[in-house]
């Protein structure tokens, strides 16, 4: 941090670790009281350490968390176009340095419609504006320095696809840190699904929006993996909480070992990128 001065880097995950603390606060995420989601997200982001210098990834995973924070504010809120409008604000801010970040839009708009029962004709105007006030910021600012084609180009990348699942463009380092990290995310999203029934119906609400843009997130980085670093910092918010139920609410013999095997596992890989470093530190 201090040698490459990631100043930046560093205030974005401080205010992401905040967010995700008050994402499980206010909404109760868990039954009992627990840092866990907050933890759970801290390590994640330690095994992924490697991506810590990229100032996009920090921009996706503080507008990911932020999302979150001001969407599940509008649980079937009826008067909810202002909180919609900073949660897609967030959506708008992050499709600027990742434009496939709207390819999750559809998801969000699913769930709004389904989990948080909040979709109507003002909350969906609101979600377009949110969208589309960071680009007319842009504008004024690409139209003064003369830059007229960036937004046309920008939009044009949508329609941009590499090969199907090639994997060759990853290094061993990317490899097993997704190995572990889509692990997990498969653990906890199954836990989730046998377990939920114990949480309130508004906890099972949200942890289902986790589900489903973990899901869609995974599908996505299999098939399109050049995306991998900004597509991994959103998968890691949303498998912090996944991870974060299992490891709390759950006290058998067995998944007592399996918490200490993602321990070990966990600080294994963060050794693996320290002394093993490869050319994605440089």
């Amino acid at each position: 941090m201090v040698e490459q001065r990631l100043w930046v880097q560093t205030a974005c995950l401080a205010l992401s670790t905040y967010l995700m603390i008050e994402l499980n606060n206010v909404n109760q995420l868990l039954r009992i009281y627990s840092r866990m989601v907050s933890a759970s997200f801290l390590l994640l982001t330690s095994v992924s350490c490697f991506l810590y210098p990229d100032l996009l990834v920090s921009i996706i995973t503080l507008c990911t968390a932020a999302l979150y924070v001001s969407l599940f504010h509008c649980y079937q809120l009826r008067m909810s176009a202002g909180w919609v409008y900073y949660g897609f604000l967030c959506v708008g801010l992050a499709s600027l340095v990742f434009v496939q970040y709207l390819y999750f839009v559809p998801f969000i708009w699913a769930v709004m419609i389904f989990n948080l029962r909040t979709m109507r004709a003002r909350s969906f105007s609101a979600s377009l504006l949110g969208i589309l006030t960071p680009y007319w910021f842009a504008a004024i600012y690409l139209l003064y320095m003369g830059q007229y084609e960036w937004i046309p180009q920008h939009f044009m990348e949508l329609a941009v696809y590499g090969p199907i699942c090639d994997y060759t463009i990853l290094n061993e380092h990317q490899l097993v840190t997704f190995a572990f990290i889509g692990l997990l995310a498969l653990t906890g999203i199954i836990h989730y699904l046998r377990n939920g029934y114990a949480d309130k119906i508004r906890t099972r609400m949200y942890f289902q929006i986790f589900v489903v843009m973990d899901i869609a997130a995974l599908v996505f980085i299999v098939l399109q993996p050049q995306h991998y670093n900004l597509l991994l910092a959103f998968i890691i918010v949303n498998t912090s909480p996944l991870i974060a139920h299992f490891i709390t609410l759950t006290h058998t013999w067995i998944t007592n070992i399996v918490f200490y095997l993602i321990l070990l596992l966990a600080f294994a890989i963060i050794a693996y990128h320290l002394w093993m470093p490869s050319s994605i530190f440089l």
